[in-house]
């Protein structure tokens, strides 16, 4: 068995491989309902990951500042992004990061993107965000995603890949329903279903990595709250 440490000082015995998502239904079920992830010895890990080892655990909900910050980590690299490679199909993705208040992706795209299309990204990413689809992570080595992001011409995520001493335990997260994939250290909301509004809110030229002797990409900024009151 494993023996959970909660926020509180409590103890909680969990079977050895249980995830996050297995703790927070042993807790309790509306806990389990709002759960988007949790922290594992202060490191933010996914919801389905499994818990190795004792530690100190927190489960991190939607309605928590942290679970905010997922969830436009999760708008970005999930909804975006596809909805972008959807739009522009012949463009390659950089990096979707969250900033204050929000969140932004750079793509390299031969077709122009302008403030004038944010309506119509807009529409497609609200089509996305109506399956309400799970988001599965898997595990790779270097040379897999090498490989698959070559085949997909996606030289940006190749660029970060060979650029990292890591060898194994790449995250690859994956749409289940519309199979759209992208490279990222996560966390990532379990599903789209807790996805509030957002908005997109400009977009302007950013160099690759803040360099102006690299290429110049299309910065798509955007914003997300849980409720409209926010």
């Amino acid at each position: 068995m494993l023996s959970i440490t909660l926020p509180d000082g409590s103890k909680q015995d969990l079977p050895k491989g249980s995830t996050g998502l297995d703790l927070a239904k042993t807790i309790g079920p509306g806990l389990a309902k709002s759960a988007v992830a949790i922290s594992i010895d202060g490191v933010q890990k996914d919801l389905e990951d499994k818990i190795e080892q004792d530690s100190s655990v927190s489960i991190i909900t939607i309605d928590s500042g942290e679970g905010l910050e997922i969830m436009r980590h999760t708008i970005a690299a999930q909804v975006l992004a596809a909805s972008i490679k959807t739009l522009y199909p012949d463009s390659k993705l950089a990096i979707g990061p969250t900033i204050d208040n929000g969140f932004y992706y750079d793509v390299l795209s031969e077709k122009a993107i302008s403030s004038d299309d944010l309506v119509t990204i807009e529409k497609e990413m609200q089509r996305v965000i109506e399956n309400k689809s799970v988001i599965n992570k898997t595990l790779h080595s270097k040379k897999e995603v090498i490989k698959f992001f070559k085949d997909k011409k996606e030289d940006y995520k190749l660029k970060i890949i060979n650029e990292t001493e890591q060898d194994n335990n790449f995250q690859i997260f994956t749409n289940e329903d519309t199979k759209f994939i992208d490279l990222c250290i996560g966390p990532h909301l379990p599903n789209l279903s807790f996805i509030g509004p957002f908005k997109l809110t400009k977009v302007s030229g950013a160099y690759w990595k803040g360099d102006s002797s690299n290429e110049m990409l299309t910065r798509i900024y955007g914003t997300a709250w849980r409720t409209q009151k926010d």
